[in-house]
């Protein structure tokens, strides 16, 4: 049995409607690789003067290359992978399946991701980036939910909202994320995010990000979403 932690982010779930697709993913390692996987981050940082917060929307002309070396640590650590699903939000009929609450149908798309995600025998401490929400305890019940379906099945330490600020590998979970979204939304005024989108289609065999991989794929995963957010 192995112990994983899960750095999940979410990209464009309440943004422009001219960019539909909206995406939910994590990057997973074993839990005895994160202080080794974060101080390669710390360095690449340092070398590169990126200080401060990473993610998607810091990636820039001046910040190219920290962000290419950083999809190459992704690229060539077995121990990485990251999976994430897609969805068009205007074909997400919230009044027919969560009651109008699209909160809901937002951590059900979770619930999706991660489910089919768990291995067998292994065990999983999930962190989700902290936002506010409008119920309390939908990250509890997304918890327990989990932990009910998957028992006998995989083993769920904990599931908890965090502060990305100070997790660099929730940092490039949204990285990824921002490059499937920004792919898969038919974006391309950035030359820096392009050539991001192109490293993580290169890291993952794929002549595109702007599609499905197969269920089994296993370093890079991209599950297109059918619209039926259902219990």
């Amino acid at each position: 049995m192995t112990d994983f932690n899960i750095y999940c982010d979410e990209s464009r779930h309440t943004s422009d409607p001219t960019q539909p697709f909206m995406v939910i993913g994590g990057v997973r390692c074993p839990r005895d690789r994160k202080h080794d996987l974060v101080g390669q981050i710390h360095r690449m940082q340092a070398r590169h003067n990126a200080h401060g917060e990473l993610g998607w929307k810091r990636v820039s002309p001046n910040k190219a290359e920290f962000y290419e070396e950083l999809l190459g640590l992704f690229a060539s650590t077995p121990d990485l992978s990251f999976r994430c699903i897609v969805a068009d939000r205007n074909k997400l009929d919230h009044d027919k399946f969560n009651g109008g609450d699209a909160e809901l149908g937002f951590y059900k798309l979770y619930y999706q991701m991660l489910v089919h995600w768990l291995e067998k025998g292994q065990t999983y401490h999930i962190y989700l980036d902290w936002q506010q929400n409008q119920t309390q305890h939908r990250f509890h019940d997304l918890a327990k939910i989990l932990t009910n379906k998957l028992r006998d099945h995989a083993g769920i330490a904990c599931l908890e909202p965090v502060t990305s600020s100070n997790l660099p590998l929730i940092g490039l979970a949204d990285v990824l994320i921002g490059a499937v979204g920004y792919a898969w939304n038919g974006l391309g005024a950035s030359g820096a995010k392009l050539r991001v989108v192109d490293l993580l289609a290169e890291a993952a065999g794929l002549g595109t990000l702007a599609r499905g991989t197969p269920r089994t794929a296993q370093k890079v995963n991209i599950f297109c979403f059918d619209g039926s957010v259902r219990g």
